[in-house]
């Protein structure tokens, strides 16, 4: 009974830093998110340029993959994006709105979800308690579960959607400990996609993985790109190719080209720059 009130204690804490994400339930199986703009980007540390003017421009339901080298910057704009840092100069937009300066927290609100960011995992609960939390959370409930009857059940469905769609439905009793290292990055998107986000921001999401679980995340990826618009760093060359509609190569904190992945491995200036000559790793 202590462990079981400890958790609901955390978890009413997370409920409300994240806030009332509002009703924006949508079909999972047909909502198709909104135009995702990055324009001009600047951070500098010193006389370090991290990013230096960089832009993005992700359709809906698109699979767009940011690769480079170490130090590319690759992290740093992540951290720029989602609110982890404020940019020096440019500007975010998802749907035309200016969220640049908002706090990460605001961030996942609005729609803009990265894995990490919001995969405040319970050890306590199961996955599907964990999956449902952050379906509460988006319609601003907490864990009392006779309140808001419906909205609740709508969570409670959501939850198990999301579980659905990720392929975890099976292992949804199991506590996170329980997991394997992949089942546990699938539990993360599937906590993502419980936010019906708009973009979702995948950071390094086959890190660690065999190719089995590598090639579950890459099919994973191209199915979330049907409902929802999708941003990766990806260290896995072979993966970023065969999934993304567009990619953006990043080297020295600028972009050196961006377009579909049969232009980009035929760049000569990628090739020499990254493809060709290293593999790259967490920046």
């Amino acid at each position: 009974m202590a462990v079981f009130l400890r958790a609901r204690l955390r978890a009413r804490r997370f409920v409300h830093a994240l806030g009332n994400r509002g009703h924006r339930r949508e079909n999972l199986e047909t909502a198709v998110a909104g135009a995702f703009v990055v324009e001009g980007l600047h951070k500098s540390f010193g006389a370090l340029h991290a990013v230096n003017d960089v832009s993005l421009d992700i359709e809906a339901g698109q699979v767009h993959a940011l690769i480079g080298p170490n130090g590319a910057g690759k992290t740093t704009l992540f951290n720029c994006i989602t609110g982890f840092l404020r940019p020096d100069a440019g500007r975010v937009l998802l749907n035309g709105n200016d969220v640049t300066h908002l706090p990460s927290h605001k961030l996942v609100k609005s729609g803009i979800v990265r894995t990490f960011q919001i995969t405040q995992v319970f050890g306590e609960l199961s996955a599907r308690e964990n999956v449902e939390l952050a379906a509460r959370s988006r319609e601003g409930l907490n864990f009392d579960f006779f309140r808001k009857a419906s909205a609740c059940r709508e969570a409670r469905e959501d939850a198990e959607e999301s579980l659905e769609v990720v392929g975890l439905i099976e292992k949804a009793h199991l506590r996170p400990e329980e997991l394997g290292h992949g089942d546990k990055r699938v539990l993360e998107v599937a906590i993502g996609l419980a936010l019906n986000p708009e973009v979702l921001l995948l950071d390094e999401p086959t890190a660690g993985m065999s190719r089995t679980e590598t090639e579950r995340i890459a099919r994973l990826v191209r199915q979330i790109a049907e409902r929802t618009s999708v941003l990766l760093v990806e260290h896995d060359t072979e993966v970023v190719l065969s999934i993304s509609d567009q990619i953006t190569v990043m080297t020295q904190g600028r972009v050196i080209a961006q377009g579909p992945p049969g232009q980009i491995s035929q760049d000569p200036q990628v090739q020499d720059a990254y493809l060709g000559a290293v593999e790259v790793g967490e920046d």
